[in-house]
């Protein structure tokens, strides 16, 4: 799992991801890029911004630049579809969709016959979606050119699908405020994760009071301030133990454990396994 800001990397010079993916556990985090998410089988929980929803086969999901989201697994069993661009491939390097608001990220199907699906034309969603990762497999000859025609098709069934309502300034500079700073305190988090950092410590970062920003954390996140934490530690000492010689005891302490006796208990509650098992 990761958190945080996400810069994202592509394996070619067009700006276009698509894969399949099981059983997903993946920490909030953000990017300037798009993602689409279809469930292809079992069921997933997902977050987006302060909304939460436990997707089933047949839904999805669309997450705009800059939007905190999240994916858990945990009891569940799942394979979804992912697909993540950035929007200059469709003419809107400033963000998208233009001029409206997505009022709703998630579609769900809610278990309804596959022939109203087709009836609605959401069955062409995912559809196209396997074209867009046929063709980016394949790579034959004008791949990308027919790939960021695809992707302007896509987010045009996006718009008629999804539910929009006109931008409110207004509005969107409120939402814009609560997710940029819930966005640099993930970023703080990432930075001081070796440091002693307490509840109020972030609360103070966001200029909230310890109640709601308690609340506010949980809501956006999926998880309590202090297991979202621990996450990070521990996914940073995981990448220690697997790649250095430092004695154990030195990269608890490098990962802002204050003993071994609590470093062990809190990785085998991530991990199932202890940290000398790496070893």
């Amino acid at each position: 799992m990761k958190a945080f800001h996400e810069n994202r990397m592509y394996p070619s010079h067009l700006p276009f991801s698509s894969w399949q993916v099981s059983n997903i556990n993946f920490l909030a985090h953000w990017h300037t890029d798009l993602e689409f998410v279809y469930v292809r089988e079992g069921s997933i929980r997902m977050g987006i911004n302060l909304e939460s929803r436990v997707l089933h086969k047949g839904d999805m999901a669309f997450c705009s630049s800059g939007d905190i989201h999240y994916y858990d697994s945990t009891g569940r069993e799942s394979v979804i579809q992912l697909i993540i661009f950035n929007p200059q491939l469709i003419a809107s390097p400033g963000g998208w969709p233009k001029d409206v608001r997505l009022t709703d990220p998630f579609i769900c199907t809610g278990g309804q016959d596959q022939a109203d699906i087709e009836a609605t034309g959401k069955a062409d969603i995912p559809r196209l979606m396997l074209q867009l990762e046929h063709e980016l497999n394949n790579q034959l000859p004008h791949y990308e050119q027919i790939i960021t025609g695809q992707l302007n098709e896509l987010c045009g069934l996006l718009l008629r699908h999804l539910p929009c309502e006109p931008a409110d300034q207004k509005k969107d500079m409120r939402r814009m405020s609560s997710r940029k700073v819930m966005q640099n305190v993930l970023d703080y988090l990432e930075d001081n994760y070796a440091e002693v950092i307490t509840l109020e410590d972030a609360a103070r970062q966001a200029e909230m009071s310890l109640f709601y920003f308690s609340r506010f954390f949980k809501s956006t996140t999926g998880m309590s301030y202090i297991s979202y934490l621990n996450h990070i530690r521990v996914n940073k000492a995981e990448e220690m133990l697997l790649n250095s010689d430092k004695p154990i005891i030195d990269i608890a302490l490098d990962c802002g454990f204050t003993n071994v006796r609590t470093f062990n208990r809190v990785f085998k509650q991530f991990r199932n396994n202890t940290p000398s098992s790496y070893r």
